[in-house]
């Protein structure tokens, strides 16, 4: 299946040709539109320098025009006078083979990069904080032209070419690793290499259910998305971890693999490996997590992301066959929350009210939204739901453990809470959230006043109602695309923001599966569809803008119908998509679809 290409509703700006493990990639500049590789190792948490090395297509010296088309392995690019095919030889190599053209690949080196000519076809590149790249002539010629600039500390600027002699096709191979490396002793035949590639998507996708037949290319894109953003062992990933994105976000995020394993519903033991895969940075000491890593150790522990563990724990324990897991992956579960769970409630107390605040925003997901107007710290309806929810996936994990007293003891604090939520925060109307210091209760129009309906039907049926009409109410949340993340009546609202109007990935999926648990299927689907037609119109982005906005006031205009706000393609987002359509619309008729 042809997921991008030149001719394609997606392209290679929004997202590299890459695969599961790799760290190399090949993306579309959308400024110049051509090939590059580039890296996902970064000293940001965006790419620094993205268009790494440029592929140029050439007849001769001669630049050559192309098109180009990827699917789940090989990228092809097709010239007037040939082309170019590239796949991936397992995670750490790429594949390079060319019929009637050659390729010219250019570098800039930065100060204190090296440039080693190793032998008459092989050429090594050291690149600050990446690590290095071995280019490899397999068949055909191979020259370069790199040389030291001793006056500048690097190599001057230079080209590799790769080229056909005679009438043969040209091949080469792309290392990259960390500190050293060699050439293979022999390389197996490009197509060995694509298929072994396809093969281990194919073995991916398969911990993914089906889903509605209008979606079908939409999920295989986004099971793609997903694969091909697993990254580990490698580093200090010691366990197989999700990116974010490998432009755009180039880190393991931690709630991210909530959302991730409750899409695996065809592979309980994969979605409990993804699950559970953020813990390998758990603070020993006190149980906490920072809010993303990456393969060299830098952890960001400014603040934390939201603790979704409990809410995606029971959405497994409850809907799964577990028949795949064993007492041990009960215990290490529960030996990984249990620690957790007293981080927030005493690192996230500090004030000693009995129950945990937000001290970050990006503690909620909520990076500028009207929830924090009144400041920080905060007790809002939201962190009040997940904890619920881990408090109870604590007490179900117990009575897989044999240990009664404990589950009901983690019950007990469940209800507790929740008497808090629906006693206290639930003004009879909405949600509202509390000032910490103050005790102050306020009313917003943030969507995570919407978002304790994740509890389904351990909510008042009165209070389930009341979330449902004011979701549906096109006035307050609904949009073309979903639930929007402010309420579109409310002084704050944003349509061109991040948190304060566009429709964002987690919120929809919170929504959508609490109204389904508490028996308003009908009313989750009505989402779900418009939800996830937005998905299949844009590819999994993690938002999407509600309205086209006038550019000098920010107001609404029309129903946007461009392409939505940053970080398309996101590994989360991708799957969200995966896990809303494969669960809501069992026997559900395609007509109602469409």
């Amino acid at each position: 299946m042809t997921l991008f290409g030149t001719n394609h509703p997606f392209n290679l700006t929004a997202v590299p040709f890459s695969r599961k493990g790799a760290f190399l990639s090949i993306y579309e500049n959308p400024g110049d539109g051509q090939l590059y590789f580039t890296h996902c190792r970064s000293e940001g948490v965006s790419i620094l320098r993205p268009n790494l090395i440029r592929i140029a297509f050439m007849d001769g010296s001669v630049q050559l025009p192309f098109i180009y088309e990827a699917d789940e392995a090989k990228l092809t690019v097709r010239t007037p006078k040939g082309t170019a095919e590239f796949t991936y030889d397992g995670p750490q190599i790429i594949r390079m083979r060319l019929k009637g053209i050659s390729t010219r690949l250019f570098y800039e080196p930065e100060m204190h990069e090296g440039a080693d000519i190793r032998a008459a076809n092989e050429l090594e590149i050291g690149i600050n904080f990446m690590g290095k790249l071995l280019f490899k002539g397999i068949a055909g010629g191979f020259t370069t032209t790199a040389k030291w600039n001793f006056r500048e500390v690097r190599p001057f600027p230079f080209t590799i070419d790769i080229f056909p002699t005679g009438e043969g096709a040209a091949e080469a191979a792309v290392h990259e690793y960390d500190t050293s490396g060699l050439p293979l002793p022999t390389y197996r035949p490009f197509e060995e290499a694509e298929a072994e590639t396809r093969a281990d998507f194919e073995a991916f996708a398969k911990a993914y259910p089906p889903v509605p037949e209008i979606w079908a290319d939409d999920a295989r894109l986004a099971a793609w998305v997903v694969w091909m953003s697993a990254m580990g062992p490698r580093g200090s990933l010691k366990e197989p971890a999700l990116y974010m994105h490998k432009l755009l976000l180039v880190r393991t995020f931690v709630w991210h693999h909530g959302y991730a394993a409750m899409s695996m519903r065809g592979d309980a033991r994969q979605a409990w490996q993804y699950l559970l895969t953020f813990f390998q940075f758990q603070d020993p000491k006190y149980g906490g997590l920072p809010d993303n890593a990456s393969d060299k150790n830098q952890e960001n522990w400014v603040s934390t992301k939201p603790p979704i563990f409990g809410y995606a724990l029971c959405n497994i324990l409850d809907t799964f066959d577990l028949s795949s897991l064993t007492r041990e992956d009960y215990q290490r579960a529960y030996d990984k929350l249990v620690p957790y769970r007293k981080w927030w409630f005493v690192h996230h107390d500090h004030a000693k009210k009995g129950f945990p605040s937000y001290y970050h925003v990006d503690e909620s997901g909520y990076d500028e939204a009207s929830l924090f107007e009144r400041g920080l710290p905060l007790m809002a309806p939201d962190l009040m739901a997940y904890m619920i929810t881990l408090d109870e996936a604590l007490a179900k994990l117990a009575e897989k453990l044999g240990k009664p007293e404990e589950a009901r003891r983690w019950m007990a604090e469940s209800k507790r809470t929740l008497a808090f939520l629906t006693e206290e925060l639930w003004d009879g109307e909405q949600f509202r959230a509390k000032v910490t210091k103050t005790g102050e209760l306020f009313k917003c129009g943030c969507a995570a006043q919407l978002q304790p309906i994740m509890l389904g039907k351990r909510l008042p049926k009165e209070i389930v109602r009341k979330i449902r009409d004011r979701v549906l109410d096109e006035s307050e949340f609904l949009t073309e695309y979903g639930v929007a993340s402010e309420n579109k009546k409310s002084e704050q609202f944003r349509a061109m923001s991040f948190t304060r109007g566009p429709v964002i990935a987690p919120v929809n999926m919170q929504i959508i599966s609490g109204l389904y648990d508490a028996g308003e299927a009908e009313a989750a689907r009505v989402i779900a569809i418009r939800y996830l037609r937005s998905l299949s119109r844009f590819g999994p982005v993690l938002g999407a803008l509600p309205y086209r906005v006038d550019p000098n006031t920010w107001q609404a205009m029309q129903p946007y119908d461009k392409n939505p706000i940053g970080n398309p393609m996101t590994a989360w987002a991708a799957s969200i998509f995966l896990a809303i359509a494969g669960r809501f619309f069992p026997d559900y008729p395609q007509k109602n679809i469409v």
